[in-house]
């Protein structure tokens, strides 16, 4: 019973030892070598050694000896001699006589004069990864390797290449972790280089498609002028965020003499021109802005054309007229700054990140881009922008590239109340208890709003006891419009008025998208229906009656409840 014991325990004991000295250490090399130790103790070897499987070099590396021939640092073609066949084949060898096996070269023994009589050499590998492997030589006894002995070397090799998993995965997370912190740490500096959002008339936002971002915005004030700078650097990473980081300390510093757009863009060109870092460059949209006189000038060195949107919500761009900056020298009086006064106009520029975002396969483009910013024109910049930017993020699965959008010029003409509004007016027909209308963005969610404005408006009325019904219909039918009337990115508002006439509650909904295929909206039976079918059933079910029509050019629904 003692032998079987034994024979139980030391394999357990090899085990214990071994991930204990991994556990407890960080210094793998010599955990290796204490266990190698350890192993030729228990085995009672001359020698033994670690060879490291270098896959890249495609040599095996002796890492860990001991014996009486220090082979550390031998390198070995890995796939040569005994030690390369068991790396490669990754199965163990147990060679009781070196004489008669055809794997044993003798070429070690040859450059250290060491004799290698009996051998046992095992794979260090697990989750089918090959470290290298592991040999035992001659029995110190004069006798020859047993099974047993295979076994015991073997349960080592399982450690080794465990201890080695963990080691490398620990190293990975570290230095992961590190980056992970040094890119935060980026991230944050970075953000503090953006302007802080102080003023009524300029308002710009950056979304880095990764930590840090290659896209840049600034604006400052220098005396009676703003001025204001929008660029995307070349490249991607690290690189592309110190290039940012440079223009716009030119920017800032070049700025404080208050100088000509033209000439502030001349030498910002040259300075970066001159410290070129590995061909980058940035393509930028600079200039200068007046907010008491309203006038803007600018220039645009290879960049995504600058966007004037009027109050009327007509739009045109500023092209570029000019290389990226970084390239070549260029002076003053080369480039063409063009001048707009922005009293009833604002003047947005932006990153390609935002006009190529795809939204349902196709990219959003400058004109979307302009519709969707034009149907907001009587915001504050401030929500024109956010308002803007957060469509793109909601719509679109994932941002192609950094995404900055930066925004200046008039107030609107007409302040957007915070939550909607309803106007009551006086029924102007006999029999009316109610008359009320409203408006809403196509946005999802603004019906949330909606159904909070419609259930206040409609308490203490004849019609509360319908409310949900009410609700039911009008979330429905606006959820169809904004998802199937409006195309996709195009923004647009949806009209919804109502009354008390006799025992009906009267709705109207009307939006200004793209007038629909009535016979697309028309009620079918529950196996017929197609994509938005649904709601239009359901409709059908808590109203009295429903009809879709065009009305002066605008899609148009009536419906009708009994109270």
């Amino acid at each position: 019973m003692k032998d079987l014991t034994e024979e139980i325990t030391q394999p357990l004991d090899i085990i214990y030892r071994m991930m204990s000295a991994f556990a407890s250490s960080a210094d793998i090399p010599q955990t290796l070598y204490e266990g190698l130790d350890y192993i030729r103790a228990q085995i009672g070897a001359e020698a033994a050694s670690f060879f490291y499987l270098h896959e890249e070099r495609g040599i095996l590396k002796c890492e860990a000896c001991i014996g009486p021939s220090d082979i550390t640092g031998l390198e070995i073609p890995a796939n040569a001699g005994i030690v390369g066949a068991v790396t490669q084949s990754d199965t163990v060898r147990f060679v009781a006589d070196t004489a008669a096996d055809e794997d044993f070269t003798g070429a070690v023994d040859a450059q250290t004069g060491f004799e290698t009589k009996s051998m046992i050499c095992v794979p260090v590998s697990g989750n089918g990864r090959s470290y290298g492997a592991l040999q035992l030589i001659n029995r110190m006894d004069g006798k020859l390797f047993s099974d047993e002995d295979a076994a015991l070397v073997s349960v080592y090799g399982k450690s080794a290449a465990l201890a080695l998993a963990n080691s490398q995965m620990a190293t990975r997370m570290v230095e992961a972790d590190g980056f992970q912190r040094d890119l935060v740490m980026a991230s944050r500096v970075q953000e503090s280089l953006f302007p802080d959002p102080q003023y009524a008339f300029v308002h710009g936002i950056n979304i880095p498609k990764k930590g840090v971002s290659g896209d840049l915005y600034d604006y400052v004030m220098r005396g009676p002028y703003l001025y204001f700078c929008m660029a995307d650097v070349s490249g991607k990473g690290t690189d592309a965020a110190l290039v940012m980081a440079k223009t716009i300390s030119l920017f800032r510093a070049m700025s404080r003499t208050q100088p000509d757009v033209d000439e502030l863009a001349a030498q910002m060109n040259m300075e970066l021109v001159e410290t070129a870092f590995n061909g980058m460059f940035a393509t930028a949209i600079i200039g200068r802005y007046h907010p008491e006189t309203h006038i803007m000038q600018c220039c645009n060195a290879g960049h995504e054309p600058g966007l004037l949107l009027n109050a009327d919500q007509s739009f045109s761009y500023v092209e570029a007229s000019l290389q990226p900056l970084g390239i070549l020298d260029f002076q003053a009086h080369d480039i063409q700054v063009e001048t707009h006064d922005l009293t009833d106009c604002r003047f947005f520029c932006y990153s390609d990140g935002i006009t190529e975002a795809e939204i349902n396969g196709q990219m959003l483009g400058a004109t979307k881009l302009a519709t969707v910013l034009a149907e907001q024109m009587n915001l504050p910049i401030k929500l024109q922008v956010e308002n803007t930017v957060e469509i793109v993020q909601r719509k679109t699965i994932s941002l192609p590239d950094d995404l900055t959008v930066l925004g200046l010029g008039c107030a609107p003409k007409k302040t957007q109340p915070e939550r909607l509004q309803v106007n009551l007016i006086e029924p102007s027909v006999a029999g009316e208890a109610l008359l009320f209308s409203l408006s809403i963005l196509n946005e999802v969610p603004e019906l949330r709003r909606l159904r909070s404005e419609i259930e206040r408006t409609l308490r203490g009325t004849r019609a509360q006891s319908i409310i949900p019904n009410v609700n039911l219909a009008i979330d429905e039918a606006t959820q169809n419009i904004i998802r199937h009337a409006f195309p996709e990115g195009m923004a647009g508002q949806i009209e919804i008025s109502g009354y008390i006439s006799d025992d009906l509650l009267h709705i109207s909904l009307t939006d200004s998208a793209p007038l629909v295929d009535l016979s697309q909206v028309k009620p079918r039976e529950l196996d017929q229906l197609r994509e938005g079918g649904l709601g239009t059933h359901f409709i059908m079910q808590v109203t009295e009656t429903a009809n879709w029509w065009h009305d002066d050019g605008q899609n148009r629904l009536n419906l009708t409840f009994k109270i």
